[in-house]
């Protein structure tokens, strides 16, 4: 009975080790997985130019007005082969740029991936947040009911006044309306994390801390995608081209002619025909078309590699400043505790003091709300330090899977 409640128990809870891999597989990496899969055609189309092209042609042609030694009526068919002996390299180019494509396809999934893996991530430790300030808000709610209910206990042997009883309902009454407003806004987080993750949230979701990254030279799977995107634009330069291409081409014709003077046997028409044809062509002249369309795609390749040197140095400053905010997001953490205890031991002092009508409502409610607002800050700092470090390892291209620590 006990391994049943445990397996539904752990049926029901969720956290970064079981939404991760899951949202590996939502919508906008599918889409990304199905461009690999384009490039892969693509490829295989290309690779077809290699291959001679078949074709056959059934035909039927009749003239009512002919020369007396020309046909007006024929009927066959035929059949023929052609194949591009060489074409200027063009097909080589076309087939490394189409490479290049994949390969960028292929860094753009896993960017994607990690892109979707870093906003459920913050979507995670947001709604962590949340549900953790509606727990702190419901504590707070608990602590003022039951001096709510002492006082009315109090009042009613006339044993206080009533406008303590009034402050500490009105206090309850912004409680519940915190409560509601929280509520909301968990809710909010909770479709977003569902949208990302492609999993139904169930609660409650378990607080889970990530490791602490390996750092080490920045490369993003962002930039080997950009640099493949570069040489897809190197080998478009590389169509461009003046050599020659050579063709080769072959046909079969099988024809019958009719309603014409044979001449004897002197014109007869043959019924079987082979055909073969090589062809040279090139361009010698176009007032420097070909030339200036290679220019513009070279102008492109520079272009595309000035916007990927400036993303490298904007990449490396935001990787530097991540790194940083590790270290002040610990710090804040490590203040936001030693307030929490400062702030748990004052209420509890206050608390003596106020059921010993010592202090006023005032100051109760002044330091319940400052030991709520502590309480909020110290678990917002706790799950702030793990985005930073989720950022931070973003920052550098580190996979975030690896963040993952193994819980035992």
């Amino acid at each position: 009975m006990a391994l049943l409640l445990l397996a539904a128990q752990s049926l029901m809870c969720a956290d970064l080790a079981s939404l991760l891999p899951s949202a590996k597989t939502n919508l906008r990496v599918e889409s990304a997985r199905l461009e690999i899969q384009k490039s892969e055609a693509l490829l295989d189309e290309a690779k077809t130019a290699y291959f001679p092209t078949v074709s056959a042609t059934a035909l039927y042609k009749k003239k009512d007005k002919t020369p007396a030694f020309e046909p007006n009526k024929i009927q066959g068919a035929e059949i023929g082969a052609q194949i591009s002996v060489f074409d200027g390299f063009r097909r080589e180019a076309l087939l490394d740029a189409l490479h290049a494509s994949m390969s960028s396809a292929t860094h753009s999934l896993a960017q994607e991936e990690q892109n979707v893996l870093m906003e459920t991530i913050a979507a995670y430790y947001d709604y962590l947040d949340t549900q953790e300030r509606l727990n702190v808000n419901k504590e707070k709610k608990i602590e003022i009911l039951s001096e709510v209910e002492r006082y009315e206990v109090l009042v009613k042997n006339d044993l206080a006044t009533t406008d303590i009883l009034k402050s500490l309902i009105a206090s309850k009454l912004e409680t519940e309306y915190d409560e509601q407003n929280l509520k909301m806004l968990l809710e909010k987080h909770r479709k977003h994390l569902e949208l990302l993750s492609a999993t139904a949230i169930r609660e409650p979701l378990v607080y889970r801390e990530l490791a602490m990254p390996v750092f080490s030279t920045l490369e993003r799977h962002d930039l080997q995608s950009d640099r493949s995107k570069i040489d897809i634009l190197r080998n478009t330069e590389n169509r461009y081209t003046y050599l020659p291409s050579i063709t080769l081409e072959a046909k079969h014709k099988y024809m019958e002619y009719s309603g014409y003077d044979t001449m004897g046997g002197t014109n007869l028409q043959p019924l079987n025909q082979n055909e073969i044809t090589a062809s040279l062509s090139m361009t010698l002249f176009d007032m420097g078309r070909i030339a200036k369309e290679r220019e513009q795609a070279r102008i492109d390749t520079l272009k595309a590699q000035n916007l990927l040197d400036y993303k490298i140095q904007s990449l490396n400053n935001d990787a530097e400043i991540a790194l940083m905010s590790i270290q002040t997001s610990q710090n804040a953490y490590d203040a936001a505790i030693a307030e929490e205890e400062a702030r748990l031991e004052a209420f509890g002092f206050i608390k003596k003091r106020f059921e010993a009508g010592l202090v006023n409502t005032t100051t109760y409610l002044s330091e319940l709300t400052n030991l709520t607002y502590s309480r909020a800050k110290a678990r917002n700092a706790r799950n702030t330090l793990q985005v930073a470090k989720a950022s931070a390892a973003y920052a550098y291209g580190i996979d975030l899977m690896t963040l993952i620590k193994d819980e035992k």
